[in-house]
This record gives structure tokens, C-alpha cells and sequence, in this order.
């Protein structure tokens, strides 16, 4: 699979080169990022959608989006991949 580029629809967040999960990706599925772009996806949550209801934190190699209620969870997979989705709509980008 090709990496491609995403960004959060409706925002300036973004890019992000990332791997679709799922062979027929729709808008809400997961991306899948390395270490550093879901660390950039954190920033930009955290400093430029600050008031959006969900933040990004590190738990040691984990990536936890806290959100009204509770926490979403995401572990690196074994290439040290996250998959992110599911929180907001992605939009892929033409290349």
C-alpha cells in the first residue's frame, strides 16, 4: 500500500503521509502513522483545536485522546505504527 496524504476535513491540520487501514477507506476509518506524524497530529490537536473536546497525551508509547468520556486508546502496532481514526473525519489528499 502507498503512503498518501490526509488531513482533518474541515481544518488546516495537515498533511499527514499516513497509510489508509482499510482497503475501501471511508472518511471516518483509520489512518495509519509513525511515531513522529501521530506526535504532529498531537500538536495540532492540542495547539490549534484546542477547544475541540479531545486531547492528545503520550502514556510511554502509547497515544491516549481524552475526550468527554474517558479515553481513546491507541497502541503502536508492531512496525511502531498507530492507527488513528474514528475521533474525527479524515479527508485524503490528491498526491
Amino acid at each position: 500500500m502507498l503512503t498518501q496524504l490526509f488531513s482533518v476535513d474541515g481544518t488546516t491540520h495537515g498533511p499527514y503521509a499516513a497509510l489508509p487501514v482499510s482497503g475501501s477507506w471511508l472518511p471516518d476509518d483509520c489512518i495509519s502513522v509513525d511515531r513522529v506524524t501521530a506526535g504532529r497530529i498531537v500538536c495540532d490537536l492540542n495547539t490549534l483545536d484546542a477547544d475541540c473536546g479531545i486531547a492528545g497525551v503520550w502514556m510511554g508509547d502509547d497515544l491516549a485522546f481524552l475526550v468527554e468520556d474517558g479515553a481513546h486508546r491507541v497502541c503502536p502496532d508492531a512496525d511502531g505504527r498507530y492507527s488513528i481514526g474514528g475521533l474525527w473525519a479524515w479527508k485524503k489528499l490528491a498526491i
